[in-house]
């Protein structure tokens, strides 16, 4: 009994392990995929960018237009790294983690700047109404 544990463990664990792995067939119809669905989430933000009414509704609308497209860049490299293994596939998905983050919190940043300058704008536009009241 004890001589078929040793046997049949190990034996289970390869064949654990090769049902994991996906076949290049596999990784490459995943990737597809992932390309599809991210050029539709992408495409659908943009078409919302486009149509913003206003500019503060089109500052919200662009920041998530960046993060579709970074979503979707994320969700693509994750299925490649899928491909690969142990340490490799591990390094694989931290870039891809952190090139999202750093996407991400790139386009807070524009949101923020574009809120910044839009409410510059509103100042200044307050001021020079202020002043043709007073002017006249």
């Amino acid at each position: 009994m004890n001589k078929f544990t040793r046997t049949a463990l190990p034996l289970a664990i390869v064949m654990a392990l090769a049902a994991c792995q996906e076949t290049p067939q596999e990784t490459a119809e995943d990737v597809t995929d992932a390309r599809i669905e991210a050029a539709e989430d992408t495409r659908e933000a943009r078409q919302d960018y486009v149509e913003a009414d206003t500019m503060e509704e089109a500052i919200d609308e662009r920041e998530d237009l960046e993060l579709a497209a970074a979503e979707g860049a994320y969700e693509i490299a994750k299925e490649r790294c899928d491909a690969l293994e142990g340490d490799a596939e591990e390094a694989c998905n931290d870039e891809a983690e952190a090139t999202y983050d750093a996407a991400k919190e790139a386009a807070q940043r524009r949101q923020e700047v574009g809120d910044d300058m839009l409410d510059a704008a509103e100042e200044v536009a307050d001021d020079m109404e202020d002043a043709v009241e007073n002017e006249y």
